[in-house]
């Protein structure tokens, strides 16, 4: 009998670029995700033994190879390296002692697709109610909202960069990764985003 293979929720699909790096689409597969529940004195200690700052409301902060993000007043997303799922949670653990806190490992549960380019902002315009206007979403920012159909949080992790574009995270469950992969795909199809086909079958109208 082989061995169980571990698979990302979109092992099945290859990175894809448009034309000119206009836009630039990728799964970030396998990153520790922890899920921090605790109140803002809690939270605190945490951030500080990650050696970063407690984000603001709907903001995140990094470093080190380590994301910290705001989801909700006592809710807190923690990402890092491949595998570092465990030794984060030992080193939570060991920082916050005998404090009330939750810490739930959701890294096979959610997944990371990165969205980036110079039109990557007005392609995710088009998904989602959310503000995303450079104005009201900017680096650092953090927010859950749906796009389409699928809920997802998105991240931008990089500033408006007239060559590169901006740079977004969007972790989003893995049973909606392959419709949220599509639905990414289908709104950056004008400037040449290749068309990606759902292995459910589903319809893309936006």
């Amino acid at each position: 009998m082989n061995p169980p293979v571990r698979r990302s929720p979109l092992a099945h699909r290859d990175a894809i670029e448009a034309p000119d790096s206009l836009l630039r689409q990728a799964e970030r597969p396998f990153e520790a995700k922890l899920i921090l529940r605790a109140e803002a004195e809690v939270a605190a200690k945490a951030a500080e033994a990650l050696e970063l700052e407690l984000p603001e409301a709907c903001r995140f902060t990094e470093g080190s190879g380590i994301f910290f993000g705001w989801l909700s007043p006592d809710e807190f997303l923690i990402t890092g390296a491949e595998g570092t799922e465990e030794a984060l949670t030992a080193k939570l653990a060991e920082a916050l002692g005998d404090a009330h806190y939750l810490i739930s490992n959701v890294t096979d549960y959610y997944t990371t697709i990165a969205y980036g380019g110079p039109k990557a902002r007005e392609a995710l315009m088009k998904l989602s109610t959310l503000d995303l206007h450079s104005r009201g979403f900017q680096q650092g920012d953090l927010k859950g909202s749906v796009f389409m159909h699928a809920n997802a949080w998105i991240a931008q992790r990089t500033g408006e960069d007239a060559e590169g574009g901006p740079s977004f995270n969007l972790i989003v469950r893995w049973s909606f990764a392959d419709y949220l992969w599509g639905a990414l795909a289908h709104s950056g199809r004008e400037w040449g985003l290749p068309e990606q086909k759902l292995v459910g079958g589903e319809r893309l109208v936006i």
